[in-house]
């Protein structure tokens, strides 16, 4: 795993464990790009091993999120809710219709701007794509992007190293 930005791959692999510490020790939003099948799991692994692992985590797909602002309002309000102090992981968002991505970041600012330190939840993003080469093609608000992606990791398709829960210390 690597931090946004262009790495050749034999870098980003001996860093993996590193920057996933990283992403383990600090509450902010993550996004996580890997096969499909990795994204969950590194997305779990993090909040398992962070301090939030005692709160929920509650996951949603992309696709799922309503296109009526008043509905995507009460869904976003309603995963906050339901996950206070844990972490919301918003799989395939790039499946996300772009009036959703409009909506979505301004809620995000809103919603995590209103709430209490103690109950602030975690954003988690997963993708099995680059969200950078979306934004370039216009089908992916630069806006949301910039906003998922404070802390970036992604996994290589043919990581040498397996990290497990044990391997990542708690933070």
């Amino acid at each position: 795993m690597h931090q946004t930005g262009s790495a050749d791959p034999a870098p980003a692999a001996l860093s993996a464990l590193k920057d996933e510490e990283l992403a383990v020790r600090t509450g902010a939003t993550l996004l996580i790009t890997a096969a499909n099948g990795e994204v969950e799991a590194v997305a779990r692994r993090v909040h398992g091993a962070s301090r939030r692992a005692r709160f929920p985590f509650v996951r949603m797909w992309a696709g799922d999120l309503p296109n009526d602002p008043l509905m995507l309002r009460q869904t976003c309000v309603g995963l906050l809710d339901a996950s206070p102090g844990g972490s919301v992981f918003i799989t395939d968002v790039e499946d996300m219709p772009a009036n959703v991505q409009d909506v979505l970041v301004e809620l995000l600012v809103e919603l995590q701007s209103t709430r209490a330190k103690s109950d602030a939840v975690r954003v988690i993003a997963g993708t099995s794509v680059s969200l950078l080469d979306r934004v370039a093609a216009g089908t992916f608000s630069e806006r949301l992007f910039y906003r998922l992606n404070l802390i970036h990791l992604v996994v290589p398709d043919s990581a040498p190293w397996v990290a497990t829960d044990a391997s990542i210390p708690k933070a």
